[in-house]
């Protein structure tokens, strides 16, 4: 029996609260999945059900029908792998990813909102849009790891800041320091570290500082990856497709919100989308 729009949409709207979200960024993908449980022929007096699980929307509904069930629980997986590329906040796209301790799939947008950004507002440094303390404040910066990691005391705090080279705009803060609030030990060496930066042609910033780039973290050819590489073209074309693949999140955040360093002019992508799509597959 064919349903009418008004027994469909009564269906949609009684089920859409059994399932349990984060956001409102899901919404039309259940809406849809539901109206295709309709028309795949669903008693619609079965409820049902779905949870965010994983960062993916999960439903466990199924019918005794074996050849109804076939076709709902291909929509099922069909939806099931929009999710991961949904916003669960807004319904933009999105990408599975790691925020405390959960997996979530967020836009890039949403995702900054739940990681740490430095941000410098005249004397101001901000955490996000948290005030962390007042450039004028600072008594003296502890450098570690190799300017990867600076402890931050405060006039008056015996506790410090901790921060890192993995937040966006450490680099930033670390050039707009006062030297004079470094060990005289170390002044010289971060003013000439500013002062030589190279292009990196893995990243395509001016961020190449000695043997690795402050901003990718990748080192520039040396001749003794001929062990590993067929040549120097090979090795940045695989650096630059791991970027891109950006497993982690790390090269969409710092390219959204980062500004610690100059892109460099002519920088060349070596790969091809062919070569980029075989290797993705090992990956």
């Amino acid at each position: 029996m064919e349903l009418s729009r008004e027994e469909i949409d009564r269906f949609i709207e009684n089920n859409l609260l059994n399932f349990s979200i984060n956001g409102s960024g899901w919404r039309n993908l259940i809406r849809n999945m539901l109206e295709e449980f309709c028309l795949a022929g669903w008693d619609l007096n079965e409820k049902v059900e779905g949870k965010e699980k994983f960062g993916g929307l999960c439903c466990y509904s199924f019918s005794e029908d074996e050849k109804l069930n076939i076709e709902i629980q291909k929509i099922i997986r069909k939806y099931g792998a929009l999710s991961v590329q949904t916003c669960e906040e807004c319904g933009k796209k999105g990408k599975l990813r790691f925020v405390k301790g959960w997996d979530t799939t967020l836009c890039i947008d949403h995702y900054i909102k739940e990681i740490s950004v430095i941000n410098i507002e005249g004397d101001n440094i901000l955490i996000n849009d948290s005030f962390l303390f007042k450039m004028n404040q600072i008594k003296k910066v502890e450098m570690l790891n190799s300017f990867r990691e600076m402890r931050v005391y405060l006039t008056g705090n015996e506790k410090y800041v901790m921060l890192d080279a993995r937040t966006p705009n450490y680099y930033l803060l670390l050039k707009s320091l006062p030297l004079a609030v470094l060990s005289v030990e170390i002044q010289n060496s971060v003013r000439l570290m500013f002062e030589n930066l190279n292009n990196c042609e893995i990243c395509g910033h001016l961020s190449l500082w000695k043997d690795r780039c402050l901003r990718c973290n990748e080192e520039p050819w040396q001749n003794s990856f001929l062990e590993d590489y067929e040549n120097k073209t090979e090795y940045i074309k695989q650096c630059q497709m791991l970027l891109f693949i950006d497993q982690d999140g790390y090269e969409e955040v710092f390219t959204f919100c980062d500004k610690s360093f100059e892109k460099t002019e002519n920088h060349r992508i070596l790969f091809n989308i062919d070569e980029f799509e075989e290797f993705k597959k090992y990956w």
